[in-house]
């Protein structure tokens, strides 16, 4: 029984023809059939409503309009463009714009009869100027014109754009429709000017509020209490930081306790850029343990790496060959992370992983040196755009004279992925009851052999008729009894 309509993605069924299509490209057959009987037709909706863009501010762009008695408005002369604002204006004039408390700027001659007018005394939205800004970035050399087109063309579309929340429903939206508009005009090729969109989520915090002093501050607000008048603050809500709910944080004080390494690790590690950061700085002292971490692991050791080279190639016992693959696979999923998923908290999350296994790895001889400073070497390189600081004494400590930043970013070695055993998921009836090791590329049968012979495995299975053994390689083994 469904009390609404289900309006997610789903298979359409009781729909005659249309049983067993993807909703959403059964929408585009049935507008299709209607179209074609007569019943309908496709139509789209526009809600594009009219733009204001004067404002009463002084900063922003001067509408080049004069107004005359006789003439009425009059366009600025192109000899005169640009309109420059004066300096000699009046902030505190009431409601006014300050730009009529300027009498040099506000009385000028009529353009047309030469008689008494007055300027436009409005600005444009800097919206305005933010609509189009990127394609002055392509030619910043022109005096003649805004923008070259073939520069723009070359150099556009962008292809990332990071913003705000707000970017999305104001700025992109104004800078899509100017685009679009200078297309028509034939002073672009394209008609989109963001090719990906990252929107970043926002930092929040809780409020504190005095019933006779309003919002507090962290520094007005010490342990629950207002420092104004000695009485109890009350907790609100987790808010976005703004400075009118007072509930901003100064990272200067974190910095001074634990470093910028630590608060810039914090702060990305917290949560996806996609996502609202909740602000707890429970989170801090974890952060900075984990560098002191990276910091004692190498500490310990970096006398006896800097005697042996990075592992390049080679036959590997089974312990280094493992810790081979694991940093190689850690570069992977390092790389995909920061270059394409932009999940800084998980790249930071494999990090943590790699120097786990390296704390675990016994450097025995030679070979297990090579390895770990293979592993060593990248994690640094990795750390690198989180912890910029403490990545470059480390990489300093390794004998490197070239910076961590010039240094090329670690690749992955796809040979290095391959593995003679891997960890197969055992699932019983759907559910994950344990895990198993077995050789990599292994048939069903093996497979089967190993999983039936799992302790573990058979407290689930023992007593009950096997219906169906299911074995995605590499990867699951589901077990489905009755």
């Amino acid at each position: 029984k469904m009390d609404e309509a289900y309006t997610d993605s789903g298979v359409m069924v009781n729909s005659g023809s249309f049983d067993g299509l993807d909703n959403v490209k059964g929408k585009v057959s049935v507008t299709e059939l209607l179209t074609k009987e007569g019943k309908g037709q496709k139509e789209e909706t526009f809600r594009i409503r009219d733009w204001g863009i004067s404002r009463q501010r002084y900063w922003g762009c001067p509408i080049p309009i004069i107004y005359c008695d006789k003439c009425g408005a009059v366009p600025v002369p192109e000899a005169e463009l640009p309109v420059l604002l004066p300096e000699d204006v009046d902030f505190k004039s009431g409601g006014l714009s300050p730009l009529e408390s300027s009498k040099d700027f506000l009385h000028v001659d009529c353009p047309k009869c030469g008689g008494e007018a007055k300027r436009e005394t409005d600005t444009m939205d800097t919206f305005v100027d933010s609509s189009w800004y990127f394609l002055r970035y392509t030619s910043i050399g022109n005096e003649k014109l805004p923008f070259d087109k073939d520069e723009a063309n070359y150099w556009m579309p962008v292809d990332q754009y990071i913003g705000g929340i707000e970017h999305a429903v104001m700025h992109l939206l104004y800078a899509r429709f100017f685009t679009k508009a200078l297309r028509d005009i034939g002073l672009l090729d394209f008609d989109e000017p963001f090719k990906n969109l990252l929107t970043q989520g926002m930092v929040c915090k809780e409020t504190m509020k005095c019933d006779e002093h309003g919002y507090l501050s962290p520094e007005e607000s010490e342990e629950g209490v207002c420092t104004h008048c000695g009485k109890k603050a009350t907790v609100g809500a987790v808010e976005k930081m703004s400075k009118s709910k007072k509930n901003t944080i100064d990272p200067d004080h974190i910095i001074k306790r634990y470093g910028a390494d630590t608060t810039r690790l914090f702060s990305l590690f917290a949560a996806p850029p996609e996502r609202d950061l909740d602000w707890n700085e429970d989170g801090v002292e974890g952060s900075f343990r984990f560098l002191s971490r990276v910091w004692r692991l190498l500490d310990g050791c970096v006398d006896e790496l800097k005697k042996v080279e990075a592992y390049s190639s080679g036959p590997l016992s089974k312990e280094s060959s493992e810790l081979h693959s694991f940093t190689h696979k850690t570069i992977e999923r390092v790389t995909n992370d920061v270059e394409k998923r932009f999940h800084f908290n998980t790249a930071i999350s494999a990090i943590m992983e790699l120097t786990n296994k390296l704390y675990q790895f016994e450097q025995k001889g030679q070979e297990e040196r090579s390895v770990a400073k293979e592993a060593i070497e990248a994690l640094i390189l990795m750390l690198s755009p989180f912890a910029p600081h403490i990545s470059e004494e480390l990489w300093q400590m390794l004998g490197h004279s070239e910076a961590v930043f010039n240094t090329p970013w670690p690749v992955h070695d796809p040979e290095a992925l391959k593995t003679d055993t891997v960890t197969l998921i055992v699932q019983v009836n759907g559910k994950m009851r344990g895990k198993v090791e077995v050789a990599s590329g292994a048939g069903k049968d093996a497979v089967s052999d190993v999983v039936l012979s799992d302790e573990k495995i058979k407290e689930w299975v023992e007593g009950k008729e096997l219906v169906k053994f299911i074995y995605v390689p590499d990867k699951l083994a589901n077990l489905v009894v009755k």
